[in-house]
């Protein structure tokens, strides 16, 4: 079993902290935006919101560390939420009362943009890689895009919505 360290720990922690913030302040601003009213009640559900999810990413991130599987901590955090909010665990109703308000549009948002400004800092690595990049995230961005549709297309055939 590996050990886990607790300098990564703190760093992973930090940049955990970092995404939260910004998550929080964009999901206030949406709402405000939108003329929801901001309570206390819905600031303080989507602060508690917005800690436990980063909790359950941090987890994530241990877990991965520390099982030899070749999976991605994303999938251990997706996995542990998911667990979290079957419907038979006393706690399921307040988890998903808190973590409902924290969009994960918002949250991608965020993560995607600090990826578009750590990638930003590395333009002499890219330069060494050179065209193929571009061809490669032709070919990424291109079936992201049609593998959304389709399942999208999918899904709203099965409900009957189109």
């Amino acid at each position: 079993m590996k050990k886990i360290s607790l300098e990564k720990t703190m760093d992973q922690l930090k940049m955990l902290v970092v995404l939260g913030v910004i998550t929080y302040i964009v999901l206030v601003v949406n709402k405000a935006r939108a003329g929801g009213a901001l309570t206390p009640d819905y600031l303080i559900n989507l602060a508690i919101g917005v800690v436990v999810i980063g909790l359950i990413c941090l987890l994530g991130l241990k877990i991965k560390e520390v099982v030899p599987l070749k999976i991605p901590a994303f999938a251990w955090a997706s996995l542990l939420g998911t667990v979290l909010a079957f419907p038979f665990w006393p706690w399921h109703a307040w988890f998903l009362n808190v973590t409902g308000g924290v969009g994960a549009g918002v949250a991608g948002t965020v993560i995607l943009a600090l990826t578009g400004i750590s990638i930003g800092t590395k333009l002499a690595d890219l330069k060494k890689i050179s065209w193929r990049i571009a061809i490669v995230s032709i070919f990424v961005f291109c079936g992201t895009f049609f593998g959304s549709a389709i399942v999208a297309q999918i899904i709203m055939k099965v409900q009957g919505i189109i």
